[in-house]
């Protein structure tokens, strides 16, 4: 015949073991969705990481065109959109490549789209006359 002891505890082990399951269950699912959110992320930024480079190869290509119509009529453009060139190329350079967390780069990043934009209105010419590329995501560059 079981003693009392020996019944508490069995009733003890029965009483906690959904918790026991749950506890389980809850660690089970955490490691899993911390496999599931590296993935994710990893996804994500290189994603992200290839319309940044797209787009700032498509700003780079533009600046050289600019800067090789520069070269070839320097009187061509006026003194302001001169300025604006030379500080749109100065953005470029300071964009931070090779440091992907230097929270900079969104500043940089939104710099460089307003300076293209005034850019483009003073030359008189439109985004889809340049081919800007569209982003593959939703995301707003």
């Amino acid at each position: 015949m079981m003693n009392s002891n020996n019944e508490e505890n069995f009733l003890d082990c029965i009483v906690h073991l959904e918790d026991t399951f749950l506890q389980e269950g809850f660690e089970e699912g955490y490691e899993a969705g911390l496999v599931s959110g590296r993935e994710d992320a990893r996804y994500l930024g290189l994603k992200l990481g290839f319309e940044t480079g797209e787009l700032l190869g498509f700003y780079n290509g533009c600046s050289s065109l600019w800067n090789s119509a520069l070269r070839l009529d320097p009187n061509r453009f006026s003194p302001q959109l001169h300025k604006h060139l030379n500080d749109f190329q100065i953005l470029l350079a300071k964009f931070p490549l090779l440091d992907p967390e230097d929270e900079s780069k969104d500043e940089i990043k939104d710099d460089l789209r307003i300076k293209f934009n005034i850019i483009c209105a003073s030359l008189g010419v439109s985004k889809k006359q340049f081919g800007f590329p569209k982003p593959s995501s939703n995301l707003d560059f």
